[in-house]
């Protein structure tokens, strides 16, 4: 019997020591994951990446200084024979490095990079000296360059005091900017031709004038920049009803599009039920508007 127990001990024993040590793992990754969260950059945000066909990848979830606020930064990734073709550079230098290095995972080696500025906002264009400095073509619609010329660090400065920041505190979040001008400059809907694939660029007013959409033919994957919200209240307050109007023209023209992914320029990956969701609210601005 009393060897019975010394068994039972030595095990019951040995099934705390086991716990014991699964118990201190899970605190030990816990405590790893906590770290990690903490070591992210601020100017990061909390970026996914997805992959939306072999050569198409949308990155979501990018920092944006209205992130308390629950807004985040979208981005795109499309990568061609020879080509890598990045959808806007989010606000930060945190968030196009970050682009930066997702790329260089799908594709090492290229040839040519291009940089497509869906609309001159400081969260779609912060991030570009990242891409400028690796030598991409910047694309963009002639209305960016307009906004963008002769920048001198201003665009940084007027974030920065909307935010209440002082010099080091910009930098700490938003990094080194350094804006520049499109290397070319589109005024109405173009197809680009990189290494046999197609890629328009459509001209989308009603956000602002020199907004754009990226249309990806082969995987049918549309870059909506802020042409589309998803999930939230559009931004509508750079126009008035003329500029809604058009903006309601222009979704209607995206919804004729043959879709399989549509990537906004804020919040999750969405379907045409959100394009017809943003119709659904600038109408309501415009009915409200008339009363």
């Amino acid at each position: 019997m009393f060897r019975g127990i010394k068994i039972l001990s030595i095990l019951f024993s040995s099934i705390l020591l086991l716990m014991g040590a699964s118990f201190t793992h899970h605190l030990s990754a816990s405590s790893a994951s906590e770290d990690a969260i903490r070591q992210l950059p601020e100017g990061l945000g909390n970026p996914a990446v997805h992959k939306l066909s072999a050569n198409v990848w949308a990155i979501t979830g990018l920092c944006h200084t209205a992130g308390d606020r629950g807004y985040s930064v979208n981005a795109g990734i499309i990568a061609t024979e020879k080509s890598i073709v990045f959808i806007d550079s989010g606000m930060t230098i945190d968030s196009a490095e970050f682009i930066w290095r997702t790329a260089q995972e799908k594709m090492p080696k290229y040839d040519k990079l291009y940089l497509i500025i869906t609309h001159h906002h400081s969260d779609h264009v912060f991030g570009m000296r990242v891409f400028k400095e690796k030598g991409a073509q910047i694309i963009g619609h002639r209305g960016v360059e307009e906004e963008l010329r002769g920048d001198n660090g201003k665009y940084g400065s007027f974030i920065a005091e909307r935010m209440g920041w002082n010099s080091k505190r910009a930098y700490e979040i938003l990094g080194k900017v350094v804006i520049s001008v499109p290397d070319k400059a589109i005024e109405r809907d173009e197809t680009l031709d990189i290494d046999g694939e197609k890629i328009q660029l459509l001209v989308t007013p009603g956000h602002v004038p020199d907004e754009i959409c990226v249309y990806h033919l082969k995987s049918q994957t549309l870059f909506a920049g802020d042409a589309l919200y998803e999930g939230m209240d559009l931004t509508i307050h750079f126009g008035g009803p003329e500029q809604w109007r058009q903006w309601i023209v222009q979704l209607e023209r995206l919804k004729k599009l043959s879709l399989r992914a549509i990537v906004p320029g804020h919040g999750h990956l969405c379907t045409m039920n959100e394009i017809d969701r943003n119709i659904d609210y600038l109408s309501r601005m415009l009915r409200s508007n008339d009363k």
